[in-house]
């Protein structure tokens, strides 16, 4: 069976909801790929109370890292509640103490109303290498370390022959270009951080994003089959991307909510 990618959220820094959002979705980053019941969520931006969790296995919910708009819409997925659904929370960032911690931090008062780690025992949290152990019979799961402000992880899944890499919130550099490239070579998909155009990032360095022109160009030797444009700029309107959608190469797509898409 192929994997499916299925996109919940693919706007950055903060959701944004007006008639002007409407074609390509306005929630936050949450990314999730199933295949043959096995469920891996990448980050749980406010996208993420649009998952349906797949009660015959463990969901996996694999975090880039801690900002906000990464991790927003954990509790506010009503099957969370569910104290069937088994629910695994890891990153490569920290370690899983770590990353409990700061769950726990954001996810308590007085940020939030309850403390759902405490509240919560089918939200268990997992090193990272004992979930790529664990989906090891299936999937090889990777990490590379990105460039943006306090760390963040880009990840690829392997099934059999078909991969894909999630590579958002990274500050391309011409020094990472030999370690993506060699990281993200000739996968399947491609999920890239093109927050900024090459015009915007000017002003915007340090702010831990990339531009969408730095794809095409990082494509001329990574040979990614297809290409999503992720993490858009919460100004960025339907007709901004839809006038961006039509100056990329045809294998290049625009990541929207609700797009389903066969690895």
């Amino acid at each position: 069976a192929d994997m499916k990618l299925s996109i919940h959220g693919c706007r950055g820094s903060i959701a944004s909801s007006s008639p002007s959002t409407q074609k390509y979705g306005g929630h936050t980053s949450c990314f999730e790929l199933t295949c043959e019941n096995h469920q891996i969520i990448f980050d749980a931006g406010s996208g993420f109370q649009n998952v349906n969790f797949s009660k015959a296995h463990t969901s996996y919910v694999i975090l880039s890292h801690f900002h906000h708009d990464h991790i927003q819409g954990l509790p506010f997925n009503p099957q969370i509640f569910d104290p069937n659904n088994e629910i695994v929370i890891s990153s490569d960032l920290h370690d899983h103490e770590t990353v409990k911690k700061n769950i726990q931090t954001y996810f308590s008062p007085p940020y939030f109303p309850i403390d759902i780690v405490s509240a919560l025992p089918n939200i268990k949290f997992a090193p990272f290498d004992a979930v790529k152990e664990k989906l090891n019979e299936f999937y090889s799961l990777n990490s590379i370390a990105l460039n943006h402000p306090g760390g963040s992880v880009g990840y690829k899944l392997t099934q059999k022959n078909k991969s894909l890499i999630y590579l958002c919130d990274n500050e391309f550099e011409a020094d990472q270009r030999e370690t993506l490239t060699a990281f993200a070579e000739k996968a399947d998909v491609l999920i890239w951080d093109g927050m900024f155009t090459e015009k915007e990032l000017v002003d915007r360095k340090g702010w831990g994003h990339s531009s969408i022109e730095q794809a095409t160009k990082f494509n001329e030797e990574a040979n990614c089959k297809k290409i999503l444009i992720s993490h858009h700029a919460p100004g960025r309107s339907d007709q901004d991307l839809d006038r961006i959608a039509g100056t990329l190469p045809e294998f290049f797509g625009v990541a929207s909510d609700r797009l389903e898409i066969e690895v």
